[in-house]
């Protein structure tokens, strides 16, 4: 999904890190990379096609707090919400922040929370 990328590395805390890797890959187009993490046992980093060194890492939910916010880009909001929609993910409607920006936030597997925003 050529839609959406990301411009920082995030991280995100899930129970299941297989099905949640299985989902990550087919809902957003992701694919499995190697990643350098300090004390990063039994986290898998997950790039956009062509993306490096930016990525998504599962792990341990233990090990992440509800308060980060994690972000994904894209240069078609509405385009995006309805690729992502069709696919099957928890999308919420477009919204614009204090400065004018669109948005949406989805939902992965576990229910954690990425919000999807126009290209900064």
């Amino acid at each position: 999904m050529s839609l959406l990328w990301v411009a920082d590395s995030f991280y995100v805390g899930v129970h299941d890190i297989a099905a949640a890797s299985a989902w990550y890959i087919e809902k957003l187009g992701l694919k499995r990379a190697d990643v350098e993490l300090d004390d990063g046992e039994g986290c898998v980093g997950l790039i956009f096609p062509k993306e490096l060194p930016a990525a998504i890492v599962l792990g341990p939910s233990s090990a992440t707090t509800d308060r980060t916010t994690r972000t994904l880009y894209t240069g078609a909001i509405e385009k995006a919400r309805e690729c992502l929609s069709s696919r099957g993910v928890n999308v919420g409607a477009i919204e614009k922040d204090r400065q004018g920006t669109q948005y949406f936030e989805m939902r992965d597997l576990e229910g954690n929370v990425i919000e999807v925003s126009e290209e900064p």
